[in-house]
């Protein structure tokens, strides 16, 4: 049946929602269409962090307030020397993400500063030892009927807080174990799972906007250069849907199309995201004349199929990213000639090496490449869907000793069993001349073994058999090419001027305020161009940006 609406998001993830909340909240009929059967969107594979200077959530017990200035020298330093940047707009989305986030928290959406989590690249210029990253934790129960229908991660064991996680009486193991199991008991939603599902229950369960599951945009509709609705196909056919103050695209970027390598320029992409970022939206944008243009810098990392994964709800095979796997002792990354190639620690510090080409033997210099681990990783730890102490199934290549797994895996085996001999040495001081891997506290706090000592990042490969797995390169459905918006997240064209109607926020938009990596910007843009999108379409900005 077709319907009128004042505003419509296409896509039921963490923008869309957002942007139901804030329209609703404004007096807007509003309506949500998702292609898939469950709502979440990427955000509910995410970690979760939202990263938010000058929030004002900190509490007083966290020492002298946050400030902009602060926060804009430290962005400073991510950005880089030599790097261009517009610091007008800048601070246009650094204050706008300050007041989006007060009012969703206003309105429900529980926002907490997870203390003892400084920011990723502490202790740089302008940067904090806490207070500017923060989470979601609800219950499960109070998605009601949606709670089933929320996007599960199988990237990140829910349960436990990363207040709770990161606090000084969790380093005792058996403390985590109890936080998880009650956490476990009472479906406490945490990570990307909280966060999403924070604003699920903020637009769907609390406001009852609707959300049309299985319907997917296939047209915009325009009367002249505006934008006035779209086209959904259902299960029961097309639905035409006119909405008289905006149309916003929040259904997230093109990972999974079959040009997705070649449009971040790497030899191969596999992406990790839910099965439905494929780039559609976008094209439906751009026949309505919205500009693509490339923002952020290149983001990805490495994974393994594990036998038999698939996404949840399908059949479609799932490539699981290591990530917090990277950073555990006992355990290193190596190319063709068996050499490290970065910080596994972090994962983001491997980017520029995988994307490396050498030019003079015609090939990219890291891949492909391989995660090696030892029989003390196996016990201690989990790896993809195996708990620590599990067997490892025959998949996996083993041997006895760093020779010999090169010589399987086909790795140099000279320059392995030298990389190993040099790593173990280091590791066993709990240092890593090389890359430093293990030397920022947040990667320490974050994707480390805090019971390890003396480096939570750092243990030596020395305990047989050993093992290694082939990796593939992952992406998180965060493209470098996006839709050009503007401050209020109106979708441009490429002569700069606004197209009537249209919007988008999240993984969609380019991501222009900023080069370089912060762990929780991603979150944090696609609730605030969502809050701004649907303020600009109700017409309730503040004076100062209209």
């Amino acid at each position: 049946m077709d319907r009128d609406v004042d505003f419509l998001c296409i896509g039921g993830g963490l923008g869309g929602l957002a942007a139901a909340v804030r329209a609703h909240d404004l007096g807007a009929d509003v309506l949500v269409a998702e292609r898939s059967g469950m709502v979440g969107g990427v955000a509910a594979y995410s970690g979760g962090f939202v990263w938010v200077g000058a929030n004002r959530l900190a509490p007083d017990t966290l020492g002298a307030p946050d400030t902009l200035a602060a926060t804009e020298s430290y962005l400073d330093h991510v950005q880089g020397e030599g790097r261009p940047v517009d610091r007008a707009a800048r601070r246009a989305y650094l204050l706008r993400a300050i007041e989006a986030t007060a009012w969703f928290r206003g309105a429900g959406v529980p926002f907490e500063v997870i203390r003892n989590c400084p920011d990723l690249y502490h202790p740089a210029p302008g940067s904090t030892e806490e207070g500017r990253l923060l989470e979601c934790a609800v219950p499960g129960a109070s998605l009601g009927p949606w709670r089933d229908r929320l996007r599960p991660s199988p990237y990140y064991e829910t349960g436990v807080a990363r207040d709770d996680l990161y606090s000084e009486h969790a380093l005792d193991p058996a403390v985590r174990e109890r936080l998880r199991r009650e956490g476990s008991e009472r479906d406490l939603l945490t990570h990307g799972s909280g966060l999403s599902g924070a604003f699920v229950r903020a637009a769907l369960t609390e406001r009852g906007v609707p959300c049309l599951l299985h319907h997917r945009a296939t047209a915009l509709l325009t009367d002249g250069d505006t934008v006035t609705g779209a086209v959904l196909q259902g299960p029961e056919g097309p639905v035409t849907v006119r909405a008289r103050r905006g149309v916003l695209i929040a259904a997230g970027g093109y990972g999974g199309a079959p040009d997705g390598a070649e449009l971040e320029d790497v030899p191969a992409l596999v992406e990790s995201a839910p099965p439905v970022v494929d780039g559609d939206s976008l094209l439906l944008a751009q026949r309505a004349g919205a500009a693509m243009v490339r923002g952020a810098d290149p983001f990805f990392s490495v994974g393994h199929h594990f036998p038999g994964e698939t996404h949840p709800g399908g059949d479609v095979p799932l490539c699981r990213p290591l990530l917090e796997h990277l950073g555990l002792p006992h355990s290193m990354i190596v190319n063709r000639e068996g050499r490290r190639f970065g910080d596994e620690s972090y994962y983001g510090a491997l980017i520029g090496a995988i994307r490396r080409y050498d030019g003079r033997n015609k090939r990219w210099a890291n891949h492909p490449s391989w995660f090696l681990a030892d029989d003390e990783f196996r016990r201690r730890y989990r790896l993809g869907p195996y708990s620590p102490g599990d067997a490892w199934p025959d998949t996996f290549v083993r041997a006895d000793s760093p020779r010999r797994l090169a010589e399987a895996a086909g790795i140099d085996p000279d320059g392995l069993v030298v990389t190993v001999a040099q790593f173990n040495a280091g590791a066993v001081r709990g240092e890593d001349p090389e890359f430093g891997r293990g030397t920022l506290p947040f990667v320490r706090r974050a994707y480390g073994d805090p019971a390890h000592a003396p480096n939570p990042n750092l243990g030596p490969l020395d305990t047989p058999p050993y093992y290694a797995l082939p990796l593939s390169i992952v992406g998180f459905g965060m493209g470098t090419l996006g839709l050009w918006i503007d401050a209020d997240g109106r979708v441009l064209r490429r002569d700069g001027h606004a197209i009537p109607g249209l919007y988008a926020t999240g993984n969609a938009a380019a991501t222009r305020e900023l080069k370089g990596y912060v762990t929780g910007l991603a979150n944090a843009r696609n609730h605030t161009y969502a809050y701004a999108a649907a303020s600009h379409a109700l017409d309730a900005r503040p004076p100062t940006s209209r």
